[in-house]
């Protein structure tokens, strides 16, 4: 009777060691690490040689030692640690439109080991190709950009695969980069869920278009999709876009009656220098809510947690040696909180 043979298992697949890959390279370990990292502290062609070895002896990093590290660099003191740029789009020179989610951005980069500096691409005389050389003369690769103010899309001629980079919020941009905003759908939506259960009655929505089309139109779909009464939901849906304010809207406004309103704070008071306030009977619930002397309930959009997510992309990023335009672009959307003021529904105000 034949024997049977003995099974063979699999060999384990080779690991190569960082020294291993500097050794081929005939560099020393630490300029290994740099081109791994694509460092601006070495050339770009040395990056591309050792990275292209590494690639052709099967390194792959530790993901134990990566975390290690992550460790060490936190632990670092900050004015010694790498820097994450915090890229001002639109806004101008010195000026903090979203104030909040550059605290997010700062606290959550310190927790993370690096520094956060800031940079207006509206600064006189400042070119994104000149912007780019300063960045890179610092050695500084990771980009967190701010959210926009009054657009839906923006472009930034300059070499993205030089840079490991996020957009805070949802406005699109060329090329496509990673984006870390509020889940505008899932905001609607649970405005809506708090309205039917507070107050039951007419629900209307004024919104601002700008805002929803940056949004790419998730707060309108939400309230459509979302309604009470389907039947009538366009009836109860305002998008203005024009300023002023036209007629047709003010009137829409004036005779929505006793009802719950969901807009933003930044329309509502577009509204009031038209004239138009809410009557004493109208329930307000912000899209857009944060701590204000009006006493409104309303969605928590949580810039500084969004902005925090676009940090943590920008780590990753860095961590694993991502440069340039993704191929595959990530979103993360940030759902928000439901507040209250006072009481666990929205309020009863009168508008002054």
């Amino acid at each position: 009777m034949a024997l049977l043979k003995p099974l063979t298992m699999p060999s384990e697949p080779r690991h190569v060691t960082l020294a291993q890959v500097a050794a081929a390279a005939g560099v020393t370990v630490a300029t290994a690490s740099y081109a791994l990292r694509n460092s601006p502290k070495i050339s770009a062609a040395t990056a591309a040689r050792v990275n292209e070895i590494a690639r052709r002896l099967g390194y792959r990093p530790d993901p134990r030692i990566a975390s290690l590290m992550a460790h060490i660099r936190q632990a670092r003191p900050v004015t010694h640690g790498e820097q994450i740029a915090f890229l001002w789009i639109h806004s101008k020179p010195g000026v903090r439109t979203y104030s909040l989610a550059f605290e997010g951005a700062r606290d959550r980069a310190l927790q993370l080991g690096f520094g956060l500096t800031e940079f207006w691409l509206s600064e006189p005389g400042l070119t994104p190709a000149r912007l780019a050389d300063i960045l890179r003369s610092r050695g500084i690769v990771g980009v967190v950009l701010s959210p926009l103010h009054d657009r839906t899309h923006f472009e930034i001629d300059w070499d993205w695969s030089r840079f490991s980079a996020a957009v805070i919020g949802n406005a699109s941009c060329t090329p496509d980069l990673h984006h870390a905003g509020h889940h505008h759908f899932a905001g609607m939506r649970l405005a809506l869920e708090k309205a039917q259960e507070h107050h039951p009655g007419r629900i209307a929505a004024a919104l601002d278009y700008d805002i929803n089309e940056r949004a790419r139109r998730a707060w309108s779909a939400a309230f459509i999709e979302h309604h009470p009464t389907p039947a009538s939901v366009r009836k109860n849906l305002a998008i203005i876009k024009e300023d002023p304010i036209p007629d047709a809207t003010i009137r829409w406004f004036e005779t929505l009656g006793p009802a719950t309103l969901v807009t933003t704070l930044s329309l509502l008071k577009r509204l009031r220098s038209t004239g138009v306030v809410p009557p004493d009977a109208m329930r307000v619930i912000l899209l857009d809510w944060r701590p204000n002397p009006h006493g409104y309930g309303g969605i928590d959009v949580r810039e500084d947690l969004v902005a925090a997510n676009a940090i943590d992309m920008v780590a990753a990023q860095l961590q694993c040696n991502e440069r340039g335009a993704p191929e595959h672009v990530k979103m993360l959307l940030l759902p928000g909180s439901w507040q209250p003021t006072g009481t666990r529904q929205p309020i009863l105000v009168n508008a002054t």
